[in-house]
């Protein structure tokens, strides 16, 4: 062979090597840009992946480090106990639906562990590429609750490309990314001072979205961070900074929750014996002293006239005062309950001092005026759940209420897993078995179309019994605490924080939640090279 026909072949050869490479990095790419923005890119990859490595080829090389890493095995068997459950299944178009989501437990292992790991210099684009999306994605949702006033979007729950939740944990999931890079990077201070901003950005859009769970995710995943910074730090003043900083983590929420609290019950008190009973126009009042629900220290069922309410609000609105609101209760139930929010009398009086700003919010069936007023606070949401609570205790309705629903449902389960427990009850019979045991005990919670319980430990032990759970969980903690050598910070804040998050959602159920998580604790623990992240 001459030099000639020799170089050509090496080139062709590094051109072929080269091509497999950037289909396969490309790939990662398009995972890493789908997760926070697009569903639809998401659900194509998971056929687009497997086709990729079948073009790829190098089938020999692929298959000897699969064959050679245990933890991938362990992982790709989850599927396993999800197709055994299908076994059991009255209803098999959701027991596929809930099988098929399994796969990516399978799709992300096989793919990541079977390719060879990437440079350290690729692995801080591709994080760097995944903080571009997620901030792009929080910058259109910022933009969607403060611009934009149609119904549409005055729910913060719509305003993202996908999920709110999952989402927000990637918002928090890359916070903490963005930290890590300006510990161990060696950045100018203005690149520093540009990512500082941008936490800052991260952070106010991460607390626009209103998730309880997304908070808690956040103050674990920091909370696990300042312990490990704490371990491995030997300079005693920053090891004591640190630890203020970690007593303020833990402190500061359970002060400001117990604030809302008390603030929410400093109710004004009447006396059924001398309250006002008449109108200034002569009218007489409603008063129920029995319905404690309140909005704002105020009393919803005190001091209501619909003689003089029901015509001033049809004759200043083209929503009638009784038509149903998109959640199917009464126009005038928020109606009464933004008056009351207000500290108005709901009669004449107080509806003259109504401005257009609250008859908007109104027919966009705000209750309370702080929820259109405060998009960006916190405490509108943790107000909202102190009220959704309280009224689930005193009514026992736990219904169109997101905390409440998850209680009950979670109370259920127990009834459930009690009489399934090695085995649970399959794939695709959560709905039907939660409306059985609905019947039993009388529950008020309404007809359960899926039967999520919002916990994912308590759906595998409904599916799957004590058997399947601890296969899977055993599974993920051997994976977990074998294989995070590679990469122990990102893989141990990322972990822990995960685990803490499925006591209040199921989020290996939802399709971003389950994609999420499964290809990054795959990508952290096999696609980055050992210690990248901490050596370089």
């Amino acid at each position: 062979m001459n030099k000639k026909s020799y170089a050509l072949m090496l080139l062709h050869s590094y051109a072929l090597r080269n091509w497999r490479e950037y289909l396969y990095l490309t790939a990662l790419a398009a995972v890493l840009i789908s997760l926070p923005t697009s569903i639809a890119l998401l659900s194509g990859l998971a056929f687009a992946l497997p086709a990729i490595w079948i073009i790829t080829g190098d089938y020999k090389a692929k298959w000897d480090r699969l064959i050679h890493n245990k933890n991938a095995l362990l992982l790709m068997s989850i599927p396993l106990i999800y197709l055994i459950g299908l076994f059991f299944t009255q209803n098999f178009k959701v027991g596929f639906q809930e099988l098929n989501k399994s796969l990516y437990w399978f799709i992300f292992a096989f793919f990541i562990s079977s390719s060879p790991p990437i440079s350290y210099k690729i692995t801080r684009r591709f994080l760097g590429i995944y903080i571009l999306a997620v901030s792009i994605a929080a910058a259109v949702a910022l933009v969607k609750l403060l611009f934009l006033n149609s119904i549409q979007f005055s729910d913060f729950r719509s305003i993202a490309w996908v999920d709110h939740i999952p989402f927000s944990y990637q918002i928090a999931f890359s916070i903490w990314l963005i930290f890590y890079f300006i510990i161990y990077e060696k950045f100018t201070w203005v690149k520093k001072t540009m990512l500082f901003l941008l936490i800052a950005f991260l952070f106010i859009t991460l607390f626009s979205l209103k998730s309880i769970n997304a908070y808690i995710y956040f103050v674990v995943m920091s909370f696990t961070a300042l312990c490990i910074f704490i371990w491995k730090t030997k300079k005693k003043l920053l090891k004591f900074t640190f630890f203020v900083l970690l007593i303020f983590l833990v402190v500061s929420p359970i002060f400001y929750i117990y604030m809302c609290v008390q603030k929410f019950y400093k109710a004004t008190e009447y006396n059924a014996d001398t309250i006002e009973m008449y109108t200034a126009n002569g009218n007489r009042y409603e008063h129920d002293f029995d319905d404690k629900t309140k909005e704002n220290g105020n009393y919803v069922s005190l001091f209501i006239c619909t003689e003089e309410l029901i015509p001033l609000w049809n004759a200043h609105s083209n929503k009638p005062y009784d038509r149903k609101t998109s959640t199917g209760y009464p126009l005038y139930s928020v109606i009464i309950r933004y008056m009351t929010s207000k500290g108005l009398t709901k009669d004449s009086a107080g509806f003259v001092q109504l401005s257009q700003k609250d008859f908007e919010n109104i027919e966009n069936e705000f209750t309370n005026y702080i929820y259109a007023d405060n998009k960006l606070a916190v405490y509108p949401r943790i107000y909202e759940t102190i009220w959704e609570m309280d009224v689930y205790i005193n009514s026992r309705n736990p219904n169109h209420k997101s905390l409440p629903e998850r209680v009950e449902q979670a109370i259920l389960s127990f009834d459930i897993i009690k009489k399934h427990v090695w085995f649970g009850i399959g794939l695709g019979n959560n709905a039907s078995v939660y409306d059985e045991v609905i019947l039993e005990t009388g529950s008020e919670l309404s007809h359960q179309t899926i039967g999520w319980t919002h916990n994912q430990y308590l759906n595998y032990l409904i599916r799957f019994g004590v058997i399947g759970t601890l296969y899977i969980l055993g599974v993920l903690f051997y994976v977990f605490f074998t294989g995070r050598k590679n990469n122990p910070f990102l893989i141990t804040i990322f972990f822990l924080s995960m685990l803490v998050a499925n006591f209040g959602e199921a989020n290996w159920e939802t399709f971003v939640g389950i994609n999420f998580f499964s290809f990054f604790f795959c990508f952290l623990m096999w696609a980055t090279p050992k210690n990248c992240l901490l050596e370089n």
